[in-house]
């Protein structure tokens, strides 16, 4: 493996001289600029750039801190969030905390020894203002952690209103919602209040409420809370749920007690993941931008790091996607 001595061997200048090019301390001709590239290059080297934050005040490297890799909702943030890091010329550090808090403070103190540009965070962790304690920029997806953070969101409540609505004009009569960890303080309970509200609007009676726990989110396994559903209401003809995944699993308990959607019961879900299209009959869902939830939660931490500017909260719309369960 080459090193940097290596690396000055070949170009012909001392360690020093490019040890200070590659941390942006001197400025060199571009002939011995193109010299020490060209001898990277050659001898395959790459700088150490976690090494050289260290000696700069930030570093090019984007924190991503996200409770799962495996849930649908979260393996796309990861892919758009790393997409447009790249896109700004940064480079993504993934911390995946298992809704570990032990774990997720540790990597708080990761990012911040090695002086990252900004952290993203999309933790389920409760408390979090209770370590953030950090010189870096943050921004939250999906929550509002605190007045003094920045976060990137979509309507959730007007997502409650349109699955509603929906369920209403197909002359649904007996809704009900599927909620995930509706104790804990997320911008997505909203999805619940919204369609409760709407069922009360249109004279529908209150939708039956069904809190799955946080247990079920990470191990992604609703079967149970959907069995007790159709078991203690068997004739509920709408049914609304937080998330794609349970209402994928809704799906397949429906399919296996031979019950027919969406002639029986016709079904939304949230989140419009690559699951919604997977799933047959394919899942009518409401829309969340997460395309666009990582393109400014990447933009605001650039705008804080690079200008100094810190970004408002943004609400981003939604909209409801029609398939074959409705």
């Amino acid at each position: 493996m080459a090193t940097l001595i290596n690396v000055a061997e070949r170009a012909g200048v001392s360690v020093t001289t490019i040890s200070r090019m590659l941390n942006n301390r001197v400025n060199v001709s571009e002939k011995t600029r193109k010299k020490v590239m060209a001898a990277m290059k050659d001898l395959d080297y790459y700088p150490n750039e976690i090494a050289q934050s260290l000696t700069k005040k930030k570093s090019n490297f984007i924190g991503l801190i996200v409770p799962s890799a495996k849930n649908f909702f979260y393996s796309q943030v990861i892919e758009y969030t790393e997409y447009y890091a790249v896109k700004k010329g940064y480079k993504l550090l993934l911390c995946i905390s298992n809704h570990e808090p032990t774990k997720e403070h540790e990597y708080f103190g990761m990012l911040k020894a090695n002086k990252v540009a900004g952290i993203i965070i999309a933790s389920r962790t409760q408390n979090l203002q209770d370590y953030l304690n950090i010189d870096s920029p943050l921004i939250s997806i999906d929550r509002i952690i605190s007045s003094n953070i920045p976060s990137i969101c979509s309507d959730n409540y007007h997502g409650g209103t349109l699955a509603a609505r929906h369920l209403i004009n197909k002359e649904c009569k007996s809704l009900a919602y599927i909620s995930g960890s509706s104790d804990l303080e997320f911008e997505a309970n909203k999805r619940y209040f919204g369609f409760r509200d709407t069922c009360l609007i249109n004279q529908v009676s209150p939708p039956i409420f069904l809190d799955a726990t946080e247990e079920r989110f990470f191990s992604m396994d609703y079967q149970e809370i959907v069995a007790e559903l159709f078991e203690t209401s068997p004739h509920v003809d709408g049914i609304f749920t937080s998330n794609d995944i349970i209402a994928a699993q809704i799906i397949q308990y429906c399919r296996k007690h031979n019950i027919d959607i969406p002639q029986k019961v016709k079904l939304v879900g949230y989140d419009d993941t690559d699951l919604a299209l997977l799933c047959t009959p394919s899942l009518s869902t409401i829309h969340q931008p997460i395309n666009e939830i990582c393109f400014h939660a990447v933009e605001g931490i650039y705008h804080q790091s690079i200008e100094g500017i810190i970004p408002k909260n943004i609400v981003l719309p939604v909209s409801f996607i029609e398939r074959e369960t409705t």
